[in-house]
């Protein structure tokens, strides 16, 4: 009767549940104003209004090609974050002012919502104008009839509050039935599938036949918050609960790259974990831990992947958002209000336009910045073994 409940892997749940339980706690005392969000996303009343916002986050921004970058293969990458991702958008600004086009995209999470559409082959202008126009209603979709039945049914088949199919369709307003196999980019996205528990990667080489906007609900179907997405007989979920900085496309899927430029906005720079020194002093020291063990083995493969990448290609790493941005409910609001995108978008442009005009001073070209990189491979970094399951 105990095995269940004293099993280690539901031990780690139940710290899954306290960390969450003082987050929302204290994200609710601190912002008084995320309750009315939510309740803004869930029930639009006739008097609700929103601001004004810029669509048009590069207005005054001009081209300065770095032709000495022009043959070289370069791969964006970027971590899930929810709408702290829109950077991803600026990034994109960056390369087409500098008259380049990124050679692959591996995307996760919240960045799919920005990065499949650039690799459709849509400008960052628009695509810019396009998210930053989004409202909760055109992507939250309650599923109130499933909630209603919840307690009659049992919750039998119930694994998430929101529908997915109106994202979908607002991406397909957008992309129209693009397959991933048409993309001028390569761009790859990994889900988590539930019934084997593994994960696999959506992209070109993989299901080219996929349309572009059913992949952007697969990457973003997290779990408990979105209905699984059926595929292949299975129920498919956003891998970044696995693989928050995923590089198996990069490293395995795609020609190799010359350089690659990294976008964090999800944890800490470099991937460091949170830093709770002094817990035992603190009452209720256990949730301390508890908030550590949540996210061990995923900042644990993040470092990893990040030293793999780091073995196989010159890596420049930005991290346009601060950490504090998204971090508690932070990761909640960005995705329920685009009022934040446009500063995004525009810290991802010019994070991005630095690295790169760093990256072409070292290859001769001139650098436009005065700087030196944020992040570029150690000289110590060894292959990492990471064998994803679907991957063989």
């Amino acid at each position: 009767m105990l095995n269940p409940v004293l099993d280690v892997f539901r031990l780690r749940q139940y710290f899954n549940v306290v960390a969450r339980a003082r987050q929302v706690e204290r994200g609710v005392r601190d912002d008084l104003g995320f309750l009315d969000l939510v309740r803004r996303s869930m029930v639009s009343l006739p008097l609700d209004r929103y601001p004004a916002i810029d669509t048009h986050p590069f207005a005054g921004t001009h081209r300065r090609p770095l032709p000495v970058l022009g043959d070289q293969r370069i791969a964006v990458l970027a971590t899930g974050g929810s709408g702290a991702l829109a950077s991803v958008v600026g990034v994109a600004r960056a390369f087409e002012e500098s008259g380049l086009r990124p050679a692959v995209l591996s995307l996760c999470s919240g960045s799919a919502l920005f990065g499949f559409p650039i690799a459709a082959g849509i400008s960052a202008t628009d695509v810019a104008a396009f998210s930053i126009s989004l409202r909760p209603a055109d992507y939250v979709d309650i599923d109130w009839r499933k909630l209603a039945l919840l307690v009659p049914s049992g919750a039998r088949g119930f694994a998430g509050l929101l529908r997915g199919e109106r994202l979908e369709q607002t991406y397909r307003d957008l992309l129209g039935d693009m397959r991933l196999g048409d993309m001028p980019i390569a761009a790859y996205a990994p889900i988590w599938n539930i019934e084997e528990n593994r994960v696999a990667f959506i992209g070109p080489r993989t299901y080219p036949e996929m349309t572009v906007a059913r992949a952007v609900r697969m990457a973003v179907a997290l779990p408990l918050f979105f209905d699984p997405v059926m595929l292949d007989g299975g129920s498919w979920c956003d891998g970044g609960i696995v693989d928050i900085f995923p590089v198996h496309a990069v490293v395995d899927l795609e020609a190799p790259c010359d350089l690659a430029l990294a976008v964090n906005g999800f944890y800490p720079p470099g991937f460091v974990g949170e830093d709770i020194t002094g817990w035992r002093e603190r009452h209720l020291s256990i949730v301390d831990v508890a908030s550590q063990v949540r996210t061990c083995q995923q900042a644990q493969l993040a470092r990893e992947n990040l030293a793999r990448l780091e073995a196989d290609v010159e890596v420049y790493m930005i991290e346009p958002v601060p950490y504090e941005k998204v971090m508690g409910l932070g990761f909640y609001r960005q995705f329920l209000t685009t009022d934040d995108w446009p500063g995004f978008m525009r810290a991802g442009r010019q994070e991005a336009l630095r690295v790169l005009h760093q990256a072409a001073s070292t290859r001769g070209g001139a650098d436009l910045t005065g700087g030196r990189p944020q992040f570029a491979r150690r000289a110590d970094a060894r292959p990492h073994e990471l064998r994803v399951a679907g991957s063989d």
